[in-house]
């Protein structure tokens, strides 16, 4: 039994990794096979991917630019263009479904038809880019199921709130388009689109309607030619009273200015006639002050001198009352009398009178005369009341 055992035992691994060999190798060669079978696509900087496993069910976003590899059969990739682009609805977009072209025809606020040709420019959110393959499918199906119909009917209600006159004007246009543009934006935004631009090419009107408004637009520009002229004139007008006013106010200005001048002489000369008056006042006063001094000094003068000789007259009364005065009297009297010339004739009596008497009689005649009515004054020293000569009396 042993002999045979052992040889099945042996045999049975062998097989075994016969077995495990063969395993390795079909592995080998279906994955030699499969990297044959291996596919790849090239993603450009424009686009994302996105890869749905068939087998887990699991979902992978591919944002960035390069080869992408992947099994056809066990993974499907799913491409989307995150480039800006344009879907148009012009009278030029013929198809089967719409033979005529597919323009935006809107009815205006104020009852007019206006066909609208637009180009809708617009780029999805590369990080909804598996949002989008999950809710609205592959391929363009989301330009029909989201973009075409919100796009054509918010631009419908948008562009109906204009009147026929005001379709010409650009810029509210401009302000309609934007509105259009952030509501389609607020609807689509949660599905991964964003819309960046409306543009109106060109819009038309009924020929009925053309001419109307060209008649219109006629009178709206002789209207606006008679406010420009009025306008003009108004300008001119302004103009004349601007000048004008400044002739005014210039005139104004010099009047004041030479009224200033005036007031600043005036102010000046009476300035200089105040500062005149009071260096006069102040002269005055003080020659007066001096006038006044060289008075009081002087009447003290002739006070004092009055004084003085009043007293000299006190003193020299005093001195007359008592024998000084008939002293003085005498003196006087004795100068008078030593002046005196005494004339008289001589008798010669015989016997008693020589010769020579009537020879000193005769010298004592031929001396000078002196004049008795302007006599020589006293001596000062004995006649004057403050300092009294020398009492002589016996």
């Amino acid at each position: 039994m042993d002999k045979d055992f052992k040889p099945k035992i042996r045999h049975y691994y062998i097989y075994r990794r016969a077995i495990t060999i063969i395993i390795i190798i079909g592995l080998i060669v279906g994955g030699v096979y499969g990297g044959r079978e291996l596919s790849w696509k090239e993603i450009a900087a424009d686009e994302v991917a996105v890869i749905v496993n068939n087998l887990t069910g699991g979902v992978k976003l591919i944002n960035r630019a390069g080869a992408l590899l992947y099994y056809p059969f066990i993974q499907d990739i799913y491409v989307l263009d995150k480039r800006v682009q344009v879907l148009k609805m012009t009278a030029a977009e013929i198809d089967e479904k719409h033979p005529q072209g597919n323009p935006v025809t809107i009815k205006s606020i104020d009852g007019g038809d206006v066909v609208l040709d637009l180009q809708i420019q617009y780029t999805l959110n590369p990080d909804d880019a598996v949002h989008i393959i999950k809710n609205t499918g592959v391929g363009d199906i989301f330009k029909q199921k989201w973009l075409y119909d919100y796009a054509r009917t918010i631009c419908y209600y948008c562009y109906g709130e204009l009147t026929l006159d005001e379709f010409p004007i650009a810029s509210k246009r401009d302000i309609k388009a934007q509105n259009a543009r952030n509501e389609i934006n607020k609807m689509l935004e949660p599905h991964g689109f964003i819309v960046t631009s409306i543009d109106l090419t060109d819009y038309r009107y009924y020929r009925e309607y053309a001419e109307k408004i060209q008649e219109r637009r006629l009178a709206d520009k002789e209207v606006e030619e008679q406010k420009t002229r009025a306008s003009a004139a108004r300008e001119n007008q302004r103009r004349v009273v601007v000048e004008e006013t400044k002739k005014l106010e210039v005139e104004v200005a010099r009047f004041r200015g030479e009224m200033d001048k005036r007031i600043m002489d005036a102010r000046g000369s009476a300035e200089a006639k105040k500062q005149d008056a009071e260096a006069y006042l102040i002269r005055i006063r003080f020659e007066a002050d001096a006038e006044y001094e060289r008075l009081a000094r002087d009447s003290e003068a002739i006070l004092a001198t009055v004084k003085t000789e009043a007293e000299g007259v006190r003193l020299l009364r005093n001195a007359l009352d008592g024998d000084g005065g008939r002293n003085l009297v005498r003196l006087e009297y004795a100068k008078r009398l030593k002046q005196a010339i005494v004339r008289s004739t001589p008798i010669i009596r015989q016997g008693i009178e020589t010769p020579q008497s009537i020879q000193r009689f005769k010298y004592i005649e031929d001396a000078p005369k002196i004049d008795y009515m302007f006599p020589e004054p006293p001596d000062a020293a004995l006649v004057s009341p403050l300092k009294p000569g020398p009492d002589k009396s016996p």
